[in-house]
């Protein structure tokens, strides 16, 4: 299963901002969004960082009640791990295990079509092998 199956299933809409934006508006944003990170892009739709909810908790740790009003810029994850359409999924959820990471932007061309979560990965492959399993029993029981 590559990543563009898990896209097309649960969506290509990707939540973005830009890094002018205050931590306030970025969490909203998020909050308004239901989802725990949103991409950083450019006016070119090019990744330029990642604001997650680990960035700020972490800012919060260490700067309190200034991080409201600090920009993303000064928060975001700026070295973004980012997969092509055609990645695996297990390819996929092996980097985000080994890397310690729940969110990769999904880059087409330099330019930024999707978001895949450590939680879609392991659905995707949770539905593959279900649909393994079902397939061996269809086989033995014919």
């Amino acid at each position: 299963m590559r990543l563009s199956d898990v896209l097309d299933s649960k969506g290509w809409e990707t939540v973005v901002t830009n890094e002018n934006v205050t931590a306030t508006e970025a969490v909203k944003l998020m909050c308004d969004k239901h989802v725990g990170a949103v991409v950083i892009t450019d006016a070119k739709s090019q990744v330029g960082g990642i604001l997650t909810e680990r960035d700020i908790l972490r800012c919060y740790a260490e700067h309190g009640n200034k991080l409201g009003e600090m920009r993303v810029s000064k928060i975001m994850t700026r070295k973004v791990e980012t997969a092509a359409p055609d990645a695996s999924v297990d390819e996929m959820l092996n980097t985000m295990t080994n890397k310690r990471i729940r969110h990769i932007p999904v880059v087409r061309g330099g330019k930024l079509v999707g978001i895949v979560s450590i939680g879609d990965m392991v659905k995707a492959m949770l539905q593959e092998k279900m649909q393994e399993a079902d397939s061996l029993r269809e086989y033995i029981t014919s």
